[in-house]
């Protein structure tokens, strides 16, 4: 049996993710889909997974086998970018995707700068709306979106920088 979850996280929160998956698991449900925030879980208490989350926009067959050969299994992925693996949670020693500091370090420098793109990229886009401002109220309307997604990259960025320095200076 199939279950679907809806769970918002946004990218810094990437292990906070791999907790709540993991607690899934623990419940008996294994993740085996991702789309826009919606899980979709396979139901069997008889098992149990321990998952991690990789954030890599250029990821080729090389990529896969390499976490294949640690015992990793790929799942899904969102966005082309961040994959999704899991393991057996009964091993013995569970290894960690990235176990030193500077490849953690690397890994939300990357989406830091991914994200920044999108977000440079939705700037350009809403020029638009003001360009052409006639103070209609769908106008003002898209103003506000415009204002709550600002202010959600904004968060983003911060909670990116607060990662980045801790694996720094870690």
């Amino acid at each position: 049996m199939t279950v679907k979850k809806f769970k918002l996280f946004l990218a810094p929160d990437v292990e906070k993710e791999e907790q709540w998956l993991n607690e899934m698991s623990r419940q008996g449900l294994h993740l085996i889909k991702y789309q826009y925030f919606m899980y979709v879980f396979e139901e069997d208490p008889g098992k149990s997974y321990v998952y991690q989350i990789d954030f890599r926009q250029d990821a080729k067959k090389d990529y896969f086998q390499l976490y294949e050969d640690a015992g990793w299994e790929y799942m899904t992925n969102a966005l082309s970018s961040f994959y999704y693996f899991r393991t057996n949670a009964t091993k013995s020693t569970i290894p960690k995707l990235y176990s030193d500091k500077e490849s953690i370090h690397d890994s939300y420098r990357r989406m830091f700068g991914f994200y920044w793109l999108i977000f440079i990229l939705f700037l350009v886009s809403q020029v638009g709306v003001f360009i052409t401002w006639k103070g209609y109220l769908l106008q003002y309307m898209m103003v506000v979106v415009d204002i709550v997604i600002v202010a959600l990259y904004l968060y983003m960025f911060y909670a990116f920088n607060k990662r980045i320095n801790f694996y720094r200076r870690r």
